[in-house]
């Protein structure tokens, strides 16, 4: 009997660690969204442009899952060990590829603020503000 009683927790432990790591995952994501978004809106208001131009902030997920998925979760935590070393090495080709967009706003070019990607506003968002390697 303790031999299938220890199985059965093992396998219910397990499931709650992949329903956690989904949420994890869930909130970081649109966690990121949000931050990008916001970013990218008070980077075109600092720039007098009308955020209500630009259709990438208005695509992508809601503030109300957003809320929703925060409710769910409680306070979020950054990955720790092996997942925060995947974290780090997805940031530096994110950010290597938004340093490789902004480069194209070097002779004053300024992105189609109606059909811009997100990536697109972001990294131009950044080159305004200095923020990218030239």
């Amino acid at each position: 009997m303790p031999r299938a009683r220890d199985g059965r927790l093992a396998r219910l432990a397990a499931e709650s660690t992949r329903r956690d790591s989904a949420l994890d995952v869930d909130y970081s994501t649109l966690s990121a969204w949000h931050r990008v978004r916001a970013f990218v809106r008070d980077g075109l208001l600092r720039a007098g442009i009308d955020p209500e131009c630009a259709a990438a902030l208005r695509q992508g997920p809601a503030a109300g899952e957003m809320a929703e998925l925060h409710t769910k979760t409680g306070d979020y935590t950054e990955p720790a060990g092996e997942a925060a070393a995947e974290h780090a090495g997805l940031a530096g080709e994110f950010r290597a590829r938004i340093v490789g967009i902004a480069r194209r706003f070097a002779d004053g070019h300024q992105p189609d603020f109606a059909s811009a990607s997100l990536a697109e506003l972001l990294a131009w968002c950044f080159y305004r503000r200095g923020s990218c390697d030239r």
